[in-house]
């Protein structure tokens, strides 16, 4: 077998452990179902580390709030911070995405924001492979992956949930989204952890959220 042939399969097999790490994270009885997707529901915007959204991609001026995002990333020299900037404009355009879809709005404004959120979820991808540590030889990195872990299964949370809420035509732009953005994820870490680390690193911070208010 290639070893992209098997990089393929390890991201595939890692990618169903998130889920179903994520899926851990929501168990609960019966009892309390009501309560755990009303949990679900309100992720905010704090949770994933960034404000509410005011300038939307249907605003004229959305393209000042990028170029914002543009300064904030050329200014910031160390790599890993890049990183940790892409993941913070990520959350920021999953927001954007979830707050147009709250709207109702045009379903073709819906998939702009839908594919400005998928394009950096690669740019995110393509930071990290400037990062050469592994997480157990740069402390950074592995701070790093655990806000990468905690935030990444928010947005799929957000994903899921959208998936029920906007219009037939952006379902599968949604979906689409989604399956990519667990691709990459499975990328980011296998690309900075150590394969034998992966499933530890998943636990640990899975089990972080499943203790909190999530």
């Amino acid at each position: 077998m290639s070893h992209s042939s098997k990089l393929q399969i390890f991201i595939i097999s890692l990618s169903l452990l998130f889920t179903a790490g994520v899926a851990l994270a929501q168990e609960t009885t019966t009892a309390d179902v009501s309560q755990e997707i009303n949990i679900d529901e309100n992720i905010q915007p704090q949770d994933l580390g960034v404000s509410e959204p005011q300038i939307l991609p249907d605003s004229p001026f959305y393209f000042l709030k990028n170029l914002g995002r543009g300064i904030q990333q050329a200014i910031a020299f160390n790599p890993i911070k890049k990183a940790e900037l892409r993941l913070k404009f990520s959350n920021e355009k999953l927001l954007e995405v979830k707050k147009l879809a709250e709207k109702k709005d045009d379903p073709e404004i819906i998939k702009k924001a839908v594919e400005n959120y998928r394009q950096e979820v690669e740019k995110i991808k393509t930071q990290t492979e400037k990062i050469k540590e592994k997480a157990s030889q740069n402390e950074e990195v592995g701070k790093f992956l655990d806000k990468f872990i905690k935030q990444q299964s928010l947005q799929q949370r957000i994903l899921e949930k959208l998936e029920s809420q906007v219009p037939a035509e952006t379902f599968e732009k949604i979906k689409a989204a989604r399956e990519e953005h667990l691709q990459r994820f499975g990328e980011v870490m296998t690309r900075l952890e150590n394969k034998e680390n992966i499933q530890e690193r998943l636990e640990k911070n899975l089990e972080e959220i499943k203790g909190s208010d999530f």
